[in-house]
């Protein structure tokens, strides 16, 4: 009877362990199911995304509750084996069959459970990272469309600004033309527009503007007063001595310089287009000055020539106007006087072409011809026999620029004029502790108190 027992436990434990690994193979392959059936399509993928928010809360207590059920179960049996032991063998038939509803109870939560824990929710997130790349992608480009439409959008603005410009240089009528477009030089000679635009002095916008008069001819003229006026010479001398302005020619008839450096002043101003009357400030040609009282005729003999450094030398049979620097080639001009003659154009603005009318800078001047290597190497620098500059204070043979500045301002005419030192204060001049600067004040001081004494007179 025992041994029967026993037997009959055996056998129901053995069956319920079959039920068991049946269940569990069940549940492995039902899950497994579900899984092929939630990659079948896209759909199901952020449906079961849905469901496992939902379902995943109420895992924890599920599993509880089958665990409780199941040791329940598992009590009952092993209560239910001990009572069919202490009674008789026939009876324990009825009591599997609670315990087979509990375990079919069991199979049902299971199959939630399988349900819920199938790997969908991984898949689903790698499913999700990859669609997030071209959607980031569609960001991109939707951050870089509104910069492309603002690229747009200034090019269009861009050509529209171009388009109002070209409306409104087409809408300025020209009323001029550049061929009648003439300036005049600081020698009285007219400049014409074709010659300035052709030594590179202007450019073809301010040439337009010319033309529809939204710039005036005075106010180009003295954006080229550089090359159409240049700066002033040497005009005259100052007397310290006895505070007094004077001409060249007028020092040299009070015998305060030499007849030398009066003539060699005066060809500089001759050579760069004007004889000046420092006195009044006028600027006049040879034969004005002449007829003015500001030379005599040897000296006007010997201007005459210098002169012709601005207006050409003409060979005789010929139409041909030559510079003074060709003059100087051709052997027409010693080329010591020739060299002077080009220094005091350089020193005040550049090299005139006395075709043109206008100056030049060195490397314009270059390219016509109208000068040389050798002798701007001689310019650049010279030695005790190309200085052909006396300072009558000193005795000091100086080249033009070294003269001019050892001079002093005139604040009334803007000129420059050569101080002629009192004798106790020479030494004190060579060594330049008279400075310019305490001249022109003396120059200033003293100009100012006469001009009131003559007002007051």
């Amino acid at each position: 009877m025992g041994t029967a027992i026993a037997l009959f436990l055996i056998s129901v434990i053995i069956y319920i362990l079959c039920r068991r690994k049946c269940r569990r193979g069940r549940s492995h392959y039902l899950s497994r199911s579900q899984r092929s059936t939630a990659i079948a399509s896209d759909g199901v993928y952020n449906q079961a995304q849905v469901q496992t928010d939902e379902v995943v809360p109420s895992v924890p207590p599920v599993a509880k509750k089958v665990a409780v059920e199941d040791k329940t179960a598992q009590t009952e049996e092993v209560s239910t084996s001990e009572e069919a032991v202490q009674t008789s063998a026939p009876e324990p038939a009825p009591k599997p069959e609670p315990v087979v509803a509990a375990k079919e109870t069991v199979v049902v939560e299971e199959k939630v459970i399988s349900v819920t824990q199938a790997p969908l929710p991984q898949y689903t997130e790698t499913d999700v990272l990859v669609k997030s790349e071209p959607i980031e992608e569609e960001d991109k480009k939707e951050e870089e469309e509104p910069q492309e439409e603002e690229e747009k959008h200034e090019d269009v603005i861009t050509t529209e600004q171009e388009a109002k410009i070209m409306t409104k240089t087409m809408t300025l009528q020209r009323t001029k033309f550049r061929d009648d477009i003439t300036f005049e030089s600081g020698w009285r000679k007219r400049v014409k527009l074709s010659d300035l635009l052709s030594a590179n002095l202007i450019t073809e916008e301010t040439i337009i503007e010319l033309e529809t008069e939204t710039i005036t001819v005075e106010e180009v003229q003295e954006q080229l007063r550089e090359y159409l006026i240049g700066l002033h010479p040497i005009a005259g001398v100052y007397n310290d001595r006895s505070e007094e302005k004077m001409s060249l020619y007028s020092a040299y008839k009070a015998k305060i310089i030499s007849r030398g450096t009066a003539l060699s002043l005066l060809e500089a101003q001759a050579a760069t287009g004007n004889i000046i009357d420092p006195i009044t400030g006028d600027m006049m040609c040879v034969d004005d000055a002449l007829a003015q009282g500001l030379l005599d005729r040897s000296f006007a003999a010997v201007l005459t020539r210098a002169e012709r450094g601005v207006t050409g030398y003409v060979v005789k049979g010929t139409t041909e106007t030559m510079s003074l620097f060709q003059a100087m080639q051709a052997g027409f001009i010693v080329e010591k006087h020739g060299i002077r003659l080009l220094e005091a154009q350089i020193a005040t603005g550049g090299i005139i072409d006395p075709v043109a009318n206008h100056r030049l800078p060195v490397d314009i001047a270059f390219d016509r011809g109208l000068f040389d290597q050798r002798i701007n190497k001689i310019l650049q620098d010279p030695g005790d026999d190309t200085k052909g500059f006396l300072d009558p204070n000193t005795g000091e043979n100086l080249t033009y620029l070294e003269l001019i500045e050892r001079c002093v301002e005139d604040e009334d005419t803007k000129l420059l004029l050569l101080p002629l030192v009192k004798e106790q204060e020479t030494q004190l001049y060579k060594e330049k502790r008279l400075s310019s600067k305490i001249l022109a004040e003396r120059l200033h001081s003293r100009t100012s108190s006469s001009s009131s004494t003559r007002t007051a007179d």
